[in-house]
């Protein structure tokens, strides 16, 4: 029997398609420069202005599922998971328990600063720009395709699409509290959005029909866009910003450092937490009420021994020209950042220039934890490696970075779930990878 399931290809063409806020292996250093980004109750030793468009770019992508959940070799050729020769236990065994998703955070600097402003504080001033995804497919669905022999309609619930895009202006301040507790420091930061693309859209119903050589599929979905303009000659585009989209958010965080008298060179532990993006934008409509209301009928592919870009291609033309949507105007919607929790801890072996950490951290629903260890041969260099053993992947990382007290300095940020990919460069293990990296001039004391 050959089948083809369209809305698993689209899923995977989406993920292909994607390239945090700074990155985590930073979290540990304290001369870091932007690790206030994670916790604005850090302040790093020097003062810095990021160039413009490369001061901090960063990107990150966490899914629960990847090749490996669809695609099944059998000798030199690889099938698809809808295949006959792809036992249905087999599948299900690697499908996981939530429904499939991928999300993903795309944030660069344009602009930012940060410099002591007394003896105690440090303050900040940054304007980025920033990408929120966040796409869901229906597990139950995936699983009925594979293993009903029902020709009966189904019903299927619980896919989404859910992305915005704005700008943000952001203002920090921390203070050493010293005074009132010793080893004390809290920092907050205030940011003002502005809105300038968003979609939020649900399917709210996905029916499939299976037959002995293709699929059914009725396909009905409502949802809001905002910033996006649509005509049936040219498809959906990219408006121009109409600036009457706001928001507003605020991060909190605070350290303490408690000092060590003890055995093994550790000669202090530092203990930090740290909430983001609090707050949300209120997006002005310019498309509502999408209607998808429409039935595909799809036959399958043997193997994919083939060009599988042209396949996916080839099928989300099919899905195009069989869809139609019927937009109209509709209300003002919200959207709520994404908010983040870090807490952390570190373990300071000053005799050694070196650090042992361990950091929880909690977004968009998912919780992981990271071990990670660092160390600063000079003053101006710190190295480090990190293991993300609870979350939505395993994943290996490192960070490096270039501090020297004036000039220019440099940092990179890695993780990444699977070292092993196919030879499109996708990764085969969950897709789960990301990527910081910036360029910043340091001036001051």
């Amino acid at each position: 029997m050959k089948r083809l399931i369209w809305i698993v290809l689209f899923f995977l063409t989406v993920m292909g398609s994607a390239a945090s806020a700074q990155s985590r292996g930073s979290y540990f250093f304290e001369n870091s420069l932007l690790r206030s980004k994670l916790n604005p109750a850090f302040a790093p030793k020097n003062d810095y202005a990021s160039i413009f468009g490369v001061g901090s770019f960063n990107v990150d992508i966490a899914s629960n599922v990847g090749l490996k959940n669809f695609i099944f070799p059998d000798g030199d050729v690889n099938y698809l998971f809808l295949n006959d020769v792809v036992p249905a236990e087999k599948f299900l065994s690697k499908l996981p328990k939530r429904d499939p998703y991928m999300q993903k955070r795309v944030e660069t600097d344009l602009f930012g600063v940060g410099m002591k402003v007394s003896d105690k504080g440090y303050a900040t001033l940054s304007l980025s720009l920033v990408e929120n995804g966040k796409y869901v497919l229906s597990g139950d669905m995936l699983r009925y395709v594979k293993s009903s022999k029902s020709t009966d309609l189904r019903i299927f619930e619980g896919s989404s699409v859910s992305l915005a895009g704005y700008a943000a202006l952001a203002a920090g301040y921390s203070h050493d509290l010293s005074s009132y507790v010793e080893g004390l420091r809290a920092g907050a930061r205030i940011k003002l959005l502005l809105g300038l693309a968003a979609a939020d859209i649900a399917i709210d119903k996905a029916g499939l029909q299976t037959g002995e050589d293709q699929i059914s599929a009725l396909l009905h979905g409502t949802g809001s866009l905002s910033g996006i303009r649509y005509s049936s000659d040219n498809g959906f585009a990219i408006a121009l910003p109409q600036f009457n989209s706001f928001g507003a958010a605020i991060d909190l965080g605070a350290s303490y450092r408690f000092p060590v008298d003890g055995p093994w060179l550790i000669e202090g532990v530092e203990f930090s937490a740290s909430v983001c993006d609090l707050g949300g934008l209120k997006y002005r409509h310019t498309l509502s009420s999408l209607l998808l209301d429409h039935q595909f009928n799809f036959t399958g592919i043997g193997d994919l021994t083939g060009d599988i870009n042209a396949t996916l291609e080839q099928t989300i033309n099919d899905i195009k020209a069989f869809t139609s949507i019927d937009p109209s105007e509709g209300d003002a919607f919200a959207y709520w950042l994404p908010a983040s929790i870090h807490v952390g801890a570190t373990a300071l072996l000053t005799e050694l220039n070196a650090n042992i950490g361990l950091l929880y951290y909690h977004t968009e629903g998912h919780s992981n934890v990271m071990i990670a260890g660092g160390i600063s041969p000079y003053e101006f260099l710190n190295l480090g490696v990190n293991w993300t053993f609870i979350g939505p992947a395993n994943r290996l990382g490192f960070y490096a970075e270039f501090i020297p007290q004036k000039y220019l300095g440099l940092f990179l940020g890695m993780e990444c779930a699977s070292l092993s990919s196919n030879n499109r460069y996708i990764p085969v293990r969950n897709f789960t990878e990301s990527i910081s990296f910036g360029v910043n001039v340091i001036f001051g004391e």
